[in-house]
């Protein structure tokens, strides 16, 4: 696979979720097949090429068009803070009209941790059966689109919504979670708050250093960019390690139907119930 021809070096839309999506576009603030396929692939965030690899683009791509009110085979970007920030089960961290909420934002990781104790994880290390927890214990509730609110109904709607909330967790611990120096691979709460509050596209950093590692123009374990004020219980080697290797799509797709078909659902409630 090749990288389009175009890529841009700077983002025009506002700080928050549209920065983030924008290197997964063609350059015109539209994400297209090719461009979604290059930034999941292996010279982008790093799924094995394949078909696993373009099906989880496929889905991604697919599972927000028409909440964004984007054309068939497109999705708007600058609509994306509706279309993908705000699902049926969203954390609703990113406000449509505010950015980021940084109450919201308190509230969720303080939720996460609880999960994380209840469920015993190794330091309270915030896992991908976390994140699956979280998913699988909200309740769905009506969602931003590009015009207006819009509620789950029936099965299929929410079999659906729980799906793309599964691909986008499960997705960001496979790709950008980094592992401690005891080898567990989990998502810190400084990560998720540099997602959430990232000045400069947050996949773009991951692509960058990814690539880097590869050429050899970055030594593994570097404490620059996204790994400069990494918590001192990351082990910047393995997290870059993990970074640089390529991840089967195929075990992403299997790990989000085994927690789809055997939910991990926490005592503490939803999030929007506290």
């Amino acid at each position: 696979m090749t990288e389009p021809e175009s890529r841009p070096t700077a983002c025009p839309l506002q700080p928050g979720l549209e920065r983030h999506i924008w290197p997964a576009g063609d350059g015109t603030g539209i994400v297209t097949k090719t461009s979604s396929d290059f930034i999941f692939g292996p010279l982008g965030l790093g799924l094995s090429g394949g078909i696993w690899a373009r099906l989880l683009s496929l889905l991604a791509r697919t599972g927000i068009q028409e909440q964004t009110g984007s054309k068939p085979g497109e999705t708007d970007i600058e609509a994306c803070v509706k279309g993908w920030g705000q699902g049926a089960y969203s954390s609703r961290v990113f406000d449509a009209d505010k950015g980021v909420d940084e109450a919201q934002l308190d509230r969720f990781l303080a939720h996460l941790h609880g999960m994380a104790v209840e469920f015993g994880t190794p330091n309270q290390r915030i896992t991908a059966k976390i994140l699956a927890a979280f998913i699988a214990t909200e309740q769905p509730e009506p969602f931003s689109t590009w015009n207006g609110l819009r509620s789950v109904k029936g099965m299929r709607d929410r079999l659906g919504a729980i799906f793309r909330g599964h691909v986008q967790w499960q997705g960001f611990e496979t790709l950008i979670g980094q592992i401690d120096k005891q080898g567990v691979k989990h998502v810190s709460p400084e990560l998720i708050r540099a997602f959430f509050n990232s000045e400069e596209p947050f996949f773009q950093q991951i692509m960058e250093r990814r690539e880097q590692l590869r050429n050899g123009s970055l030594a593994i374990g570097s404490n620059t960019g996204l790994l400069a004020d990494a918590p001192a219980h990351i082990a910047l080697e393995s997290t870059d390690e993990e970074y640089r290797r390529n991840k089967s799509g195929l075990w992403l797709i299997l790990k989000i139907i085994y927690y789809m078909a055997i939910p991990p659902r926490s005592r503490l409630g939803p999030l929007r119930a506290l």
